[in-house]
């Protein structure tokens, strides 16, 4: 079946179109895209790809690709959180004061790292009072929302009356008669509050 080994209880082994689909998918993380790149079909790839992401072989390549980057880079967690918070709490009053008579920007001297790092672009055009100068900084939104994710903010809780699922980890043993030998697990009941009359 077009790139995916069946299952034969072996240690699978990458073939060369599943290598290059991991290779590819580090690139953007983007399984259709990685997909295409590797050489599969266009008219399949957003099947193909998600497929071939989810198998136990791919991710582990597709891990170990991560893992050597970040040693490679050096870029950890807590420094990734720590930009996104640089950016998602940053204040415009660092970077610009503004009154009756306009507003105008911080000298570059005058910010700090945190302040630098929050700023997408600066661009200086020119005007009938001389030069203009625009900054702009990134995101907020879009900074908060992958901090919130990932610190578990909207994550949506169980609520009354939502179905349960239940997940065994142990199947029982069948008897002789083919019915379970150990049958249903028992919980005991809490005891009775005590009374303090």
């Amino acid at each position: 079946m077009g790139g995916f080994p069946e299952n034969t209880g072996r240690r699978a082994v990458l073939t060369e179109r599943q290598e290059r689909f991991a290779e590819e998918y580090l690139v953007d993380l983007n399984a259709t895209q990685a997909a295409i790149r590797a050489g599969y079909s266009r008219k399949t790839a957003r099947t193909i790809g998600p497929r071939l992401r989810r198998l136990p072989h791919v991710m582990a390549r597709i891990e170990r690709g991560m893992a050597e980057r970040t040693e490679r880079v050096r870029i950890e967690q807590d420094r990734v959180v720590a930009e996104l918070a640089r950016l998602a709490f940053s204040d415009v009053r660092e970077f610009a004061r503004w009154d009756e008579g306009g507003v105008r920007v911080r000298e570059s001297e005058a910010l700090g790292p945190d302040q630098s790092a929050c700023i997408a672009e600066i661009v200086e055009s020119p005007g009938k009072d001389g030069p203009r100068l625009k900054v702009k900084l990134h995101g907020k939104t879009r900074a908060l929302e992958v901090l919130g994710r990932h610190l578990g903010l909207f994550e949506k809780k169980p609520k009354a009356g939502d179905a349960v699922i239940r997940v065994f980890t142990q199947v029982p043993e069948p008897g002789p008669e083919g019915r379970d030998t150990q049958g249903p697990e028992t919980v005991p009941e809490p005891a009775p509050p005590a009374n303090d009359a």
